[in-house]
């Protein structure tokens, strides 16, 4: 009786270890190695370097790499493109925007499908900085801005933009942009007889057409040529290229 009692009291104990072990993972699992899903989580996590890391959007569990920028207005914010020296093409079909291009520390579209992974459940920001040849510069923030938000199959949908609530030195010249879908040159999803973004040697969310073409033609400052360059036309019109843009978003803060 007392060996039976014995060996009954090692298995329990075994047990209990068990248990604990596997409580254990769990907890280690849940607050040591969750995964971010964006620059803020980053941020949060204590890193406060601009960089390039991982984020794992939550749809999106495999990941992808992306650039976060940790210092502008309190940091945390997932950068989605980037001009700033004319070294990469953006006169793109629809699968490289779909699908994103270029180098994540230098000039990049991070690609429809993942800006719509990140901001599909709504409730994000979106800063615009940018500059000109003369050293000038000026931001656009929007207080509100998704992908495709609440659609079952995005692409098909165009990859429709939300964007509201501007404030910024820049002037608004996005606004009359919602609501549109993205159109590249070989996928015309715009309001105009043309296509708008063949015809401006872009891609972005034309209506009939544009007021900014931030993936148009990198032309160097002023041009000849009409609205097909690196515009923001609140901020220098239609006929200056601008020397950089940077369009990032983060989870929307409360003030």
């Amino acid at each position: 009786m007392v060996c039976i009692a014995s060996n009954c009291f090692s298995i329990f104990i075994f047990i209990l270890l068990g248990l604990f072990l596997v409580f254990t993972y769990f907890v280690v699992q849940h607050f040591v190695c969750e995964k971010p899903r964006d620059c803020s989580d980053i941020l949060k996590s204590g890193v406060s370097e601009d960089g390039v890391y991982s984020v794992f959007p939550t749809h999106d569990p495999n990941g992808f790499m992306v650039y976060c920028d940790m210092s502008t207005d309190g940091g945390g914010w997932t950068v989605i493109q980037r001009r700033e020296d004319g070294s990469v093409n953006f006169f793109r079909g629809w699968e490289a925007y779909r699908d994103g291009f270029g180098t994540t520390t230098g000039e990049h579209w991070l690609g429809l499908q993942r800006i719509y992974s990140l901001t599909r459940s709504g409730g994000f920001e979106l800063r615009i900085d940018m500059a000109d040849f003369d050293n000038a510069t000026a931001f656009a923030h929007y207080s509100e801005f998704s992908v495709g938000r609440d659609s079952v199959n995005p692409e098909e949908d165009g990859y429709p933009l939300t964007v509201d609530g501007y404030s910024g030195t820049a002037g608004d010249s996005l606004l009359k942009h919602s609501g549109m879908r993205f159109t590249t040159k070989d996928r015309d999803q715009d309001q105009s007889e043309n296509n708008c973004a063949a015809y401006y040697q872009g891609a972005w969310w034309y209506r009939n057409c544009h007021t900014s073409n931030l993936n148009g033609q990198y032309l160097r400052g002023g041009h000849a040529s009409y609205a097909d360059g690196v515009e923001w036309s609140s901020w220098t019109g239609w006929q200056y290229s601008l020397q950089s843009t940077e369009m990032k978003i983060r989870p929307r803060r409360e003030s």
